[in-house]
């Protein structure tokens, strides 16, 4: 931190000490003053670089905001990017799930039509072959009658 003429003057105002106001306004040559000299130059140029110090500042502070406000737009941008992709994994994740759940069905679907063809075909297979024993049994006794008579 600079310290200037000025910040040395409010400070000596706001602690009214004497000794300080003596030695702000000693001249580097001349021995300690009791009266403070003020000419209209040194006056112009306290303002000027006063008015120069205080537009730095301002610059200061101005670039420092900005930057600041850009950090955080950057930082808001990621945060939006991190919960779209986010958003768009949950929506995929919940897709694949969706998809998954509508194989399972079908699959198991298919499986119970299978399962119910098989036990179809197994009772009609059955019930063939009884037809077919009885009919062969019918056509012994037939045959035996026959030879007895």
């Amino acid at each position: 931190m600079h310290i200037t003429p000025e910040k040395i003057k409010e400070a000596a105002e706001a602690l009214e000490c004497t000794e300080l106001k003596s030695f702000m306004f000693q001249e580097p040559t001349a021995g300690p003053l009791t009266k403070p000299r003020r000419s209209s130059r040194s006056t112009g140029r306290s303002r000027r670089s006063s008015r120069r110090s205080s537009r730095r500042s301002s610059r200061r502070s101005s670039r420092r905001s900005t930057r600041r406000s850009r950090r955080s737009t950057r930082r808001s941008r990621r945060s939006s990017r991190r919960s779209r992709r986010s958003s768009r994994r949950s929506r995929r994740s919940s897709r694949r799930s969706r998809r998954s759940t509508r194989r399972s069905r079908r699959s198991s679907r298919r499986s119970r039509r299978s399962s119910r063809r098989s036990r179809r075909s197994t009772r009609r297979s059955r019930r063939s072959t009884r037809r077919s024993r009885r009919s062969t049994r019918r056509s012994r006794r037939s045959t035996r009658r026959s030879r007895r008579s």
